[in-house]
């Protein structure tokens, strides 16, 4: 049996060398990786640009989409108030506009004693115990955040204001009836007839009947100026009456030019109707006498002695 037997290098043998390596600069590996060209960095932002620039206009058309169901949504809801008191009224539709009518705030205080009289006139506060004192979806932005301090902070300014910049406004000369132009006046009903509808059951077309609409108002101050343009008034106008009342097309600037109806959320206007349901039309298309007065047999109707 033999053993293999390892032999150690001689002394005097020399250590094994590597190849001396090239001196590299410790930058250079950043550099390689991370570098750009300034060149390469424009064409970069270049094309952020142009994807933001493209990307925009959807952003914007989402929210608006978002903002619109919002508001046809709060409509169904409103006309659902709506028909619900006329239910528990035996009938009778909620009245328009009407001074001596009762109306309290959520702690069931009478707000014609908390604040000014036209308060209690206006629709807001008699359908708010249908809402459930939930006002969240009939008032919109700046006005919405407005409500909530002054809730906080100056109480009968908060019930005076609710009643003013609803988000929708009813159609109180048509349905229900407006004292302020000429409902429950006998001198009115005397020429007129009753050209108002005041029950449930004289409705023809209900889904053809609008009640709230989106709307837009201003405000008069003590010394008669009037307040910015308002998203929100509880009151919206017909084309007509016994005469043309609109003007000749929609004007943003112009709450009155278009019976204080809004176009807005791309552009257009959220009615609601007695049958319950809502929708969105171009300001335009609401120009109609049809829709709005129950006896209206024409596009360009307008209200005649006797009841025409």
């Amino acid at each position: 049996m033999s053993a293999s037997i390892a032999t150690a290098p001689a002394a005097n043998a020399p250590a094994a060398t590597t190849a001396p390596r090239a001196r590299r600069c410790p930058l250079r590996g950043i550099a390689e990786l991370a570098g750009f060209t300034l060149v390469e960095l424009l064409v970069v932002v270049a094309i952020l640009v142009v994807l933001l620039a493209a990307l925009f206009p959807v952003f914007a058309s989402m929210r608006q989409a978002s903002a619109r169901a919002r508001e046809i949504a709060a409509a169904r809801s409103l006309v659902g108030a709506w028909t619900q008191y006329a239910h528990d009224s035996q009938g009778a539709v909620l009245p328009g506009y009407r001074a001596g009518l009762p109306a309290y705030d959520a702690q069931r205080n009478a707000i014609a004693a908390q604040t000014i009289g036209v308060t209690a006139n206006r629709w807001v506060w008699r359908l708010a115990p249908y809402l459930g004192h939930d006002f969240n979806a009939l008032y919109l932005g700046e006005h919405e955040r407005m409500l909530r301090e002054l809730e906080l902070t100056d109480y009968s300014n908060y019930l005076y204001q609710t009643s003013v910049f609803p988000s929708l406004g009813l159609n109180s000369v048509w349905v229900g009836g407006d004292e302020t132009f000429g409902g429950f006046n006998s001198a009115f009903l005397g020429l007129y007839g009753k050209f108002y509808v005041t029950r449930l059951s004289e409705i023809s077309r209900p889904a053809g009947l609008l009640v709230f609409a989106s709307a837009r108002g201003q405000d008069s101050m003590p010394s008669g100026e009037l307040t910015p343009i308002a998203e929100g008034f509880f009151r919206v106008r017909s084309p007509a009456f016994d005469s043309r009342t609109w003007g000749e097309r929609y004007d943003a600037d112009d709450p009155a030019s278009w019976g204080n109806t809004s176009a807005r959320n791309g552009g257009v206007t959220v009615a609601a109707f007695a049958d319950g349901h809502a929708e969105a039309r171009a300001p335009e298309e609401i120009d109609d006498m049809r829709l709005w007065s129950n006896g209206a047999t024409a596009k360009d109707w307008t209200i005649t002695p006797g009841g025409g």
